[in-house]
């Protein structure tokens, strides 16, 4: 769990207390107040189990804007060094800092660290940060009490900081607290007893937005109040999971009329976009699931209408959220890694056994007709993401039909691949697939310091539960080491238990966090979907022009768009009109009907089954 966070800012009245009789302040000496130094922080402290030197070096020296003469503070007691504090400034960043507080263990228990603490700040605030911070622990409450009485503020910075502050409000028995976001802005009074309301969530498919809807059983800050689906089958078995206090339609326009936040939508993804657009319109708040469109006329539209709603939109590529990628994507924004050069994202599901499941085992089912590159968001998003970079340009390569997608009557290649260049000239590569023999999830980026990287599922070692990193100190040091990265946070046991790895609940947990307020809830937005997905989609017009590159718009701009407002371009027959283009760049395989007839027995016989089952649960259930 991440350490608290509180910030000093330098405008805020200070008072430094007069000294008790005995005491004194003195400055530190590299040459003979190395051991003098260590002693005021071990037992307990950040030192512990290392010598001296070590300490020293590790702490001190291996922090570049750390001068010691002239940072490192002692508080001196009949002759001897008694506490100790380093207060330096970040030199890129222009903040203060107050590191490694520690009073001798034979002086502790007597409230010496606000003296150290205050001539700190005093010292400090000569200096002309933006503000000063610091980091500690619940396990240091008289610690925390102190610093809040010097005038530092909690910070918002990571998950479940507001509920953590909130239960050491409750210890220390204050009513409230004024917050700052990360970059010392001020955030809000945060009240020891008092929370936001929950987001009002109304999903669009009680199918795949069964899993999503969960959530709100499981967190604090949202609450389901409506589901809408026209299959009766599964409005009903939404029904019996959640009873009757949600509002269930058939209808979505009669949906739409529910007072309701945020609409989820979770129904096919060659058909969000429309829907989007009507809620927007509808005065909604939109999360979309994948896909954001499937034509640049639908992706007109949907920009179009996102910019004169007035609301939000937010997009369900929950594969950023699961822990290495969005671990990296904090490294990467924390600058650790330096400029973003290169990446690589891996989607390669193998998806024969449940396929029919997926496509309903019907050959005009979307599944069946989109093209390799239609699926492109799993794997490229998370580089897009982590880079925060918009795509310009893409080249497509596509793999060859074969026996797999045949078998599953799905009439494209089993993946695509895209090669796309940044804005900033990086480059990425992405592959991706339905049909391929085996599974493949896995990330990597490059920055100037360093590389990060996913495990590979193959090695069956956590696959995307685990990061490793080999980063240097500056841009051309040489000096990393390899090692695994920690990717575990303030959520991740409430998480553990949700879809994706635990995805899912961190994609609704910062969305519903945004809307209640937060600006630096980690969400991703209709344009940086629309980075996401375009290069997908250009990559199979790259195929279909013989690999040649295109060019990426840029639909935030009002004067690209024009070009594209009637490009309906897709494998899709009822939306392309006379501008379809093949499902597989060779042209279409012949799949026969007994394909699908086979595909839908086995459906059915899976179907009778589950049903079943559930009525032996019942049975059971009520012979009880």
């Amino acid at each position: 769990m991440e350490m608290l966070k509180l910030y000093w800012l330098t405008d805020s009245p200070l008072e430094e207390p007069a000294l008790p009789e005995g005491y004194s302040f003195s400055g530190f000496d590299p040459e003979k107040d190395v051991g003098a130094w260590c002693d005021c922080l071990r037992n307990g402290r950040l030192i512990d189990g290392q010598t001296d030197e070590e300490a020293y070096r590790g702490s001190i020296l291996g922090i570049p804007d750390i001068d010691p003469a002239r940072d490192i503070l002692f508080l001196d007691h009949g002759g001897e060094h008694v506490g100790t504090v380093t207060a330096f400034v970040y030199a890129d960043s222009n903040t203060g800092w107050l590191h490694m507080v520690g009073i001798r263990e034979d002086h502790r228990g007597k409230g010496l660290s606000k003296y150290l603490v205050t001539r700190a700040q005093k010292l400090l605030r000569e200096r002309a940060p933006r503000f000063v911070g610091l980091v500690t622990s619940e396990e240091r409450p008289a610690a925390l009490k102190s610093y809040l009485a010097a005038g530092f503020l909690p910070v918002e910075y990571d998950y479940l900081m507001q509920a953590r502050w909130r239960e050491l409000l409750r210890r220390f028995g204050m009513e409230s607290v004024p917050m700052l976001y990360e970059d010392g802005t001020p955030y809000k009074t945060l009240y020891r007893d008092r929370t936001e309301p929950k987001v009002r969530i109304g999903v669009l498919g009680a199918g795949r937005g069964m899993g999503l809807a969960s959530y709100c059983a499981a967190s604090d800050n949202a609450e389901l109040v409506a589901v809408c689906d026209n299959d009766p089958r599964c409005l009903n078995e939404a029904r019996e999971r959640f009873g009757d206090g949600v509002g269930y339609y058939a209808d979505f326009d009669e949906f739409l009329k529910h007072d309701m936040d945020l609409v989820v939508l979770a129904n096919y993804a060659n058909a969000h976009a429309p829907f989007a657009v009507k809620a927007l319109d509808a005065g909604k708040n939109v999360l979309s699931e994948l896909l954001p469109v499937q034509t640049m006329k639908e992706a007109v539209e949907l920009v179009e209408a996102f910019e004169r709603s007035g609301k939000r939109y937010f997009y369900g590529e929950n594969c950023c959220f699961m822990p290495a990628p969005k671990k990296m994507t904090k490294l990467f924004r924390q600058g650790r890694m330096g400029e973003f050069q290169y990446g690589e994202g891996e989607y390669m599901h193998n998806l024969e056994d449940g396929w029919h499941h997926h496509s309903h085992s019907r050959p005009d089912h979307w599944r069946n007709t989109m093209s390799a590159f239609y699926y492109c968001t799993h794997s490229l998003g998370p580089i897009i993401h982590t880079a925060g970079l918009r795509p310009v340009s893409v080249s497509g390569f596509e793999a060859p039909f074969n026996k797999k997608m045949y078998r599953m009557g799905a009439k494209a290649g089993p993946f695509g691949m895209e090669v796309v260049t940044l804005e900033n000239g990086a480059i990425v590569k992405s592959i991706h697939g339905v049909g391929p023999v085996k599974y493949s999830l896995w990330w990597a980026c490059q920055g100037e310091k360093g590389i990060l990287e996913s495990a590979r599922e193959i090695a069956s070692d956590g696959a995307y539960g685990k990061l490793y990193i080999d980063v240097d100190s500056a841009e051309g040091a040489m000096d990393g080491k390899p090692r695994e990265e920690r990717v575990d946070d303030g959520l991740t046991e409430l998480a553990e238990n949700s879809g994706h790895g635990g995805a899912d609940y961190y994609l609704l947990y910062n969305v519903c966090e945004s809307l209640r307020g937060n600006k630096q809830a980690d969400t991703i937005g209709l344009y940086e979907a629309l980075d996401m997905f375009l290069p997908g989609m250009f990559a199979y017009f790259s195929v279909l022009a013989g690999n040649t590159p295109q060019r990426i718009p840029n639909l935030r701009n009002k004067e690209e768009r024009d070009a594209w407002r009637n490009d309906t371009r897709c494998t899709d027959p009822a939306v392309a009109g006379d501008q379809l283009i093949p499902s597989y760049s060779k042209g279409n395989p012949e799949i026969p009907d007994s394909i699908y007839a086979g595909l839908r027995a086995r459906l059915e016989r899976d179907w009778a089954e589950e049903d079943a089952k559930k009525a032996a649960e019942k049975a059971k259930a009520d012979s009880k």
